[in-house]
């Protein structure tokens, strides 16, 4: 066994350790949303549901690692979660190159980013004002959140995993 397949089953190892942590919070976190009214008092929809669930865990992971809200969340979506993707693009083309490469450029990214806290703050405020954009079609921050942060990935996983089983 050489070293890149040592490093590619480490890899996907804790790739799914971390989605399987994941899944487990958010049925434990769902318990207790399962009760809860949302803050007009009424009961929470789907989307909320979801919603606070992801949050929640964000928020719980963001705790665990000392780490703010923001910086969680731009780690997950534009780093873990991305490269989990190109870990699967991997097994389907067959190579190694562009988990090597996004690696590679995201070692480069934090060693040249000066105070990530700050990046994150921005790069999240731009995040919500792209989902608020979807609010000009009838749809809302929670509902597009729910929609391209958890359905989307969900989506791609699907089809990804998919095409590595054909």
């Amino acid at each position: 066994m050489t070293f890149w397949d040592i490093l590619y089953y480490t890899a996907l190892a804790i790739g799914g350790i971390f989605i399987l942590i994941i899944v487990v919070l958010a049925f434990l976190v769902g318990r207790g949303l399962e009760s809860r009214d949302g803050p007009t008092g009424k009961p929470l929809t789907f989307h909320e549901r979801i919603f606070y669930k992801v949050a929640e865990n964000l928020r719980w992971i963001a705790r665990l690692f000392k780490l703010s809200y923001q910086e969680i969340n731009v780690i997950v979506y534009f780093f873990i979660i991305p490269f989990s993707w190109i870990v699967l693009l991997d097994i389907i083309l067959s190579f190694h190159y562009l988990k090597i490469i996004f690696v590679l450029s995201g070692v480069l990214f934090f060693a040249l980013i000066k105070d990530f806290r700050l990046f994150s703050n921005k790069l999240f405020n731009k995040s919500v004002d792209f989902l608020n954009y979807f609010n000009r079609f009838g749809s809302n921050y929670i509902i597009s959140s729910v929609w391209i942060c958890v359905a989307l990935p969900i989506a791609i996983y699907w089809l990804l995993i998919y095409t590595i089983q054909r």
